[in-house]
């Protein structure tokens, strides 16, 4: 579309929002470097082994339903991540939590055949039914372990004033959108490592109950993901080091100002 004689002119400072998220996403790569290169190889395989079942119709609506979540999961985690390294991590709370509901819904439906047939048919499914569902199976999930993940997505899904930041406009700072703030360093590693878990999550149980399917196509698949499950270990092992250190310093800090 051409521009309209006197269309309003977009303001310096509206530009500049492009130039604050380009600065914070370099200055987050650089520190998140290694959880940004094992979601890429999660993300690698998955795509692999889509690109094998796209060869292959779905079995049943079961099937086709559980194909169906995992790109709804995929979506979700691949559209996050660009979120968190630009320091927005209050925004990536309900992406988050909507590729842990996909995922744990996955999971569910496809331990359980009338779940499926519930949701295939349209009826609400609540979160609670979900866990109970992944407790019971050995393939599932605990469900305080679930219910820990689930609250922690939720929890800054909708706006409340212990998440929503706090940012002095006018009282300290002139200017507070977009990326020109620092971001909570403790938070942003602690959503990292839910994330990441996530992914563990997915990628383990998607590749093992497409196995036969995979092997029959592309036998390295399987070594793949063993190596990229160790490296994710590593990983989620360093996060939790640097979620420690920085919870230290932050009650070292704290402390001082007493």
């Amino acid at each position: 579309m051409n521009a309209k004689s006197g269309e309003i002119k977009i303001s310096k400072t509206y530009k500049d929002l492009e130039e604050y998220t380009k600065k914070r996403t370099t200055e987050l790569s650089g520190m998140l470097a290694d959880f940004i290169t094992v979601t890429d190889h999660y993300g690698d395989l998955i795509c692999r082994v889509a690109s094998i079942l796209g060869k292959i119709p779905p079995k049943d609506e079961q099937d086709s339903m559980i194909r169906d979540l995992m790109a709804d999961v995929f979506d979700f985690l691949y559209e996050v991540r660009p979120v968190i390294i630009k320091g927005k991590f209050e925004v990536a709370f309900p992406l988050g939590r909507r590729a842990y509901e996909s995922l744990s819904l996955m999971v569910a439906s496809y331990l359980d055949k009338k779940l499926a047939e519930k949701w295939i048919a349209g009826k609400e499914i609540g979160n609670a039914e979900i866990r109970n569902i992944l407790d019971k199976n050995p393939m599932g999930e605990l469900k305080d372990n679930t219910k820990e993940l689930y609250q922690f997505f939720c929890q800054a899904t909708h706006p409340n004033r212990t998440l929503v930041p706090e940012r002095f406009l006018g009282a300290g700072n002139e200017f507070v959108l977009g990326a020109v703030g620092a971001p909570d360093l403790i938070m942003t590693v602690d959503f990292c490592l839910r994330i990441l878990e996530l992914w563990f999550l997915f990628v383990a149980f998607f590749t093992y109950i497409n196995r036969q399917d995979i092997m029959a196509y592309d036998k390295e698949i399987l070594g793949s993901y063993s190596k990229v499950a160790s490296e994710a270990k590593d990983v989620a092992k360093w996060l939790v080091d640097n979620f420690n250190r920085l919870l230290e310093e932050y009650h070292t800090e704290i402390a001082g100002k007493k």
